[in-house]
């Protein structure tokens, strides 16, 4: 009282010269019914679960704010309640937590199907994966594998041509955890497509973005981008690499690395790989996602 503060921030000329301090009302409890209670405790349950998916991080981060949160934002609509769970994914990874099952699909939707956007295939945790046609399967393999590849007539003879689009991936050896033993990925690796083999570039992601390359060297200054489309970004922590003429997205991130098409891809129904063919097909994809030993990269 009686010393003046000098703001720090620079003035805003929409702003009065003098802040009249005043008390905007407490909000309101959106949660007004038993109905709309129990439908958020059910959107929420994961925050509220010793069985869901993100019961191994509880010791981590505490989830009991997360969770009243996401009652109220779900009460006041799904959509803001979905950024909660959201946050509380990225705190787990923040924390080293890799072992937690995300309520998020592929498609961003929070407890959704993975039906509502382009074709993604998804691996994460310990690990789990999800092909490009939704087809969910745990691979608890120690190798190297192809994850998603181009693999047009031409492009392929047994594995890509050396200048193709593929996404492979290191999978830690098996660790111990109470009463199993589990893997999960370490490292990504992209190739991105050129028009030969001395001039195709491969992207490398790991856990720790200090420690990502390009062509076996550090990353040069982002974003980056070469004259056959294909662009690396980073935003929000997440580095992005675009293969633009087969509009394809690698995101990795923690333990999970996302594979995702775009609607005119020319790789829908060409790829192969642990994720499958993106052919809209799932009856399909247990036999071709499943072939663990042949992608295996040696």
């Amino acid at each position: 009282p009686g010393t003046e503060i000098t703001p720090l921030l620079t003035p805003d000329p929409t702003r009065p010269d003098v802040c009249i301090e005043s008390t905007l009302p407490e909000e309101t409890n959106p949660c007004r019914s038993a109905s709309l209670m129990a439908a958020a405790e059910q959107y929420c349950a994961a925050l509220n679960s010793t069985s869901s998916g993100y019961a191994a991080c509880f010791d981590d981060v505490d989830p009991a704010g997360f969770y009243e949160d996401c009652l109220f934002d779900h009460c006041s609509g799904a959509s803001v309640a979905c950024d909660v769970l959201k946050e509380y994914e990225r705190a787990c990874i923040d924390a080293g937590e890799i072992d937690i099952v995300s309520v998020v699909d592929a498609c961003g939707v929070c407890n959704g199907d993975g039906s509502s956007c382009q074709p993604t295939c998804v691996g994460s945790g310990d690990p789990h994966y999800r092909s490009f046609d939704g087809v969910a399967f745990n691979w608890q393999g120690q190798c190297e594998y192809v994850l998603a590849s181009d693999c047009r007539s031409g492009s392929r003879v047994d594995g890509a041509t050396a200048n193709a689009f593929e996404v492979q991936v290191r999978n830690s050896r098996r660790r111990p955890l109470p009463g199993r033993q589990v893997t999960a990925t370490v490292a990504v690796a992209v190739r991105l497509p050129a028009v030969s083999r001395a001039s195709a570039s491969v992207v490398e992601m790991y856990r720790s973005l200090a420690n990502a390359q390009l062509n076996g060297a550090a990353l040069p200054a982002l974003p980056y981008a070469d004259v056959y489309g294909n662009t690396i970004t980073l935003a929000g922590g997440i580095l992005r690499v675009y293969a633009g003429s087969v509009g394809a997205t690698v995101t990795f991130r923690g333990s999970t690395v996302r594979v995702t098409l775009d609607g005119s891809s020319p790789l829908l129904n060409n790829t192969c790989g642990l994720c499958a063919d993106a052919n809209t097909v799932s009856a399909d994809d247990a036999a071709l996602s499943q072939m663990h030993n042949h992608w295996i990269a040696n």
